[in-house]
């Protein structure tokens, strides 16, 4: 299925994606609290349900919830982008037989049928890299030149691509921020009630805030360590897409015509 070469965007219905991220997270939240009085006999698995927000308090950690959803919706989008510009290899746009030289007129043809597929709809990132690689070498038949301007336009293309991860950075980011805002906010609540350690009640009450402050960092670093391995991930697959774009025109489109100009 043919693919526009457009950079990704979040979601046009961006709303409907933070109401369905809430609308799980609170799910979770309300699902955690049921478990937590259920297994309030079971003291490790009641700590754990609790920490995880099983509880009045846990709605910090339902904050980080609500966050982590909707930043994978936004790291599925660019997934998805960068895994369908995979499919322009399979176009076969380039020879690959060994000891292949192209002549001039053979790139022009070459260009002319990546403009042929992209007029059916078939527009891959890599469908325009050969064809502007070819038009320059059409305008100056330069090598060097040639090899630079294939160098600039995937270098550029990345920037861009790199330069739509602000917004992920940032939810990646606030998630451990609001984990700790919560660690504040626990430890303040501790601090401002420290009056009743007086008390066997009060004491245990104190220990809940204390609890909350750390619960909160703990479930934060969790959500942020599940984002981030999804976010290098998709650096990784990025990487290896713009490399194996530039190997794949430079050994079949480039390097072929360098060593006709030297016959």
């Amino acid at each position: 299925m043919a693919t526009i070469a457009k950079t990704p965007t979040l979601s046009k219905n961006n709303v409907m994606r933070i109401g369905i991220s809430v609308g799980a997270a609170a799910v979770i939240w309300i699902v955690l609290i049921i478990m937590a009085n259920l297994f309030v006999r079971n003291e490790m698995a009641h700590r754990i349900l609790t920490l995880l927000g099983g509880s009045s308090l846990g709605y910090i950690q339902f904050i980080c919830y609500s966050i982590t959803i909707y930043a994978l919706f936004h790291l599925r989008d660019l997934n998805g982008y960068i895994k369908n510009q995979f499919k322009g290899f399979e176009l076969k746009l380039l020879p690959e037989e060994d000891q292949l030289i192209l002549t001039p007129e053979e790139v022009a043809d070459i260009k002319l049928s990546v403009i042929e597929i992209e007029k059916r709809g078939v527009v891959y990132l890599l469908t325009q890299f050969i064809k502007n690689t070819c038009t320059q070498y059409r305008n100056n038949q330069s090598i060097p030149e040639t090899m630079q301007v294939l160098e600039t336009q995937i270098v550029n293309s990345k920037e861009e691509l790199e330069g739509k991860l602000n917004m992920l950075r940032y939810l990646i980011s606030s998630v451990m921020s609001i984990g700790f805002i919560g660690t504040i906010i626990g430890l303040a609540s501790a601090i401002g009630n420290a009056h009743l350690a007086k008390s066997d009640h009060g004491l245990s009450i104190l220990t809940s805030y204390l609890s909350v402050a750390f619960d909160t960092t703990l479930v934060a670093l969790l959500m942020g360590l599940i984002l981030n391995y999804f976010y290098h991930q998709y650096l990784e697959r990025m990487d290896v897409f713009y490399a194996q774009s530039k190997v794949y025109v430079m050994d079949n489109l480039v390097s072929r015509i360098y060593r006709h100009a030297n016959d």
